[in-house]
């Protein structure tokens, strides 16, 4: 079993994070730490957990990350899998994880014959650790698929968990995904467009610290969502889809015929005036999770905004 992480300056909240994957349920991993440049005591707090360990069935193998954000760190260490890889774990430096996750996460994808792709991402505990407030993250209301992960991204990286098939097609995918606003999007995108099956865990698997230093946090407030708003409108939104739907198309081939076609449908969707658009967006069938979410979608589509 391969864990990844990315690592940046994360020394103040790393250690519970290393505590708690000797809590996963499993007795034998390989944590693969891809250090973005820390300047802080991360790495040396990394090499003092690998000598603990020993030389028993769990270990810690420490790699430069490219220096160019948080989903290129992310996308290196995919590129730089076994070419015939295991499962695959993704974890973030700074999140508790839950008692015995990686082993519930295990037990879905051992369901699935081997050769199929398959994948599982779960719930969270949204955690502020000054209040010690937890909020669970929002329930999924539809079924996962290309159609959403085009336009929304419900699978939380900290939580992905990838057999040995789907993990194979990452790989593969991860050197042409370059300039991407978020890894987790574009694995949620490319495995659902290419087949692999989804068994989301409604279980929280981790507590997601909230902190000032959060690439991307949970965003629960009226600011975040007036931010969010404020985004759409000045096209960070579109921006950001069209960084995911050009590496999709890089790696195009390894979708499925049906969904090579939704993504030039949407591709073609996009470039129109607002009758066309909107024409063509609905003919895709795209949609987000909750009402509120659509309609934040096709008013941005309206606006030309996405």
């Amino acid at each position: 079993m391969l864990i990844l992480m990315g690592l940046r300056n994360g020394a103040k909240h790393l250690e519970p994070q290393l505590a708690s994957l000797l809590t996963c349920g499993l007795d034998a991993w390989e944590l693969r730490v891809s250090d973005d440049r820390s300047r802080d005591a991360g790495p040396q707090i990394l090499e003092g957990f690998a000598t603990a360990l020993g030389n028993g069935p769990r270990r810690v193998l420490m790699t430069e990350g490219p220096g160019r954000g948080f989903a290129a760190n992310y996308m290196q260490l995919l590129a730089n899998l076994p070419e015939v890889p295991g499962p695959v774990a993704l974890a973030d430096q700074d999140d508790i994880w839950l008692p015995d996750r990686l082993a519930r996460a295990l037990r879905r994808l051992n369901r699935v014959p081997g050769r199929l792709p398959a994948f599982t991402f779960a719930a969270r505990l949204d955690w502020d650790p000054e209040t010690g407030r937890m909020t669970p993250s929002a329930r999924m209301k539809r079924r996962p698929g290309f159609a959403n992960a085009l336009v929304e991204n419900i699978a939380f990286g900290n939580t992905i968990v990838m057999n040995g098939a789907a993990a194979r097609l990452a790989r593969q995918a991860a050197p042409l995904a370059q300039g991407i606003y978020a890894h987790d999007w574009f694995l949620y995108q490319l495995l659902t467009g290419a087949g692999a099956l989804c068994l989301p865990e409604p279980r929280p698997a981790l507590l997601y610290r909230q902190h000032g230093g959060n690439a991307i946090g949970a965003g629960g407030g009226p600011m975040d969502w007036f931010e969010r708003k404020l985004g759409v409108l000045q096209g960070l939104y579109a921006l950001r889809v069209d960084a995911q739907l050009t590496a999709l198309e890089r790696c195009q081939h390894l979708l499925l015929p049906e969904n090579r076609a939704l993504l030039a449908l949407f591709r073609r969707g996009r470039a129109q005036g607002p009758v066309g658009r909107l024409r063509k967006l609905r003919e895709a069938g795209l949609y987000r999770q909750g009402w509120q979410g659509n309609l934040g979608f096709w008013g941005a589509a309206i606006l030309g905004k996405v």
